[in-house]
């Protein structure tokens, strides 16, 4: 009988990401259910519906990670250093942050958290992506796409 190898470093890493990627998806499909009920009759994915489609896609995708076959080891391959871990709290944190500031403040709160924490410190540039990108937020989807984004506890209204 022949000995199973050792799991190599990088199936453990895969297997690693793959939980904590489908534990924050699910956290964010568990996050929709706290969502403003929306009319009836609206056209396409709805404010929850397409959420929950994102989210299930990402857990199918953290699964076929999981279950992928290691491959040989990587000698490149390091643990995850303390800026990575800081960007998945940051991702962790994006739905309390959706409670409390909605959707469109918790967008543009993340995107200067994570410019600084990928080394950016600017602080004009660092705010100028953060508008550009919670801009376009709004223009897609509350002018184009007439969606109602949660506003949460502070800008809720």
């Amino acid at each position: 009988m022949k000995a199973s190898a050792a799991p190599s470093r990088s199936s453990n890493a895969n297997r690693i990401s793959a939980t904590l990627v489908a534990l924050v998806a699910a956290a964010a499909f568990g996050g929709t259910f706290l969502f403003d009920p929306v009319p009836p009759g609206l056209p396409g994915l709805g404010a929850v519906e397409f959420p929950r489609l994102i989210c299930i896609t990402i857990l199918g995708l953290a699964v076929l990670l999981f279950l992928q076959e290691p491959g040989q080891p990587d000698p490149d391959n390091v643990a995850p250093d303390r800026g990575a871990l800081a960007i998945w709290a940051c991702c962790a944190l994006f739905l309390p942050a959706m409670a409390l500031a909605g959707m469109l403040g918790a967008s543009a709160l993340f995107m200067v958290v994570a410019g600084w924490l990928w080394g950016e410190r600017r602080p004009i540039l660092l705010a100028g992506v953060a508008a550009a990108f919670t801009l376009c937020l709004w223009l897609v989807f509350v002018r184009v796409f007439r969606l109602t984004l949660p506003g949460g506890l502070i800008f809720g209204g």
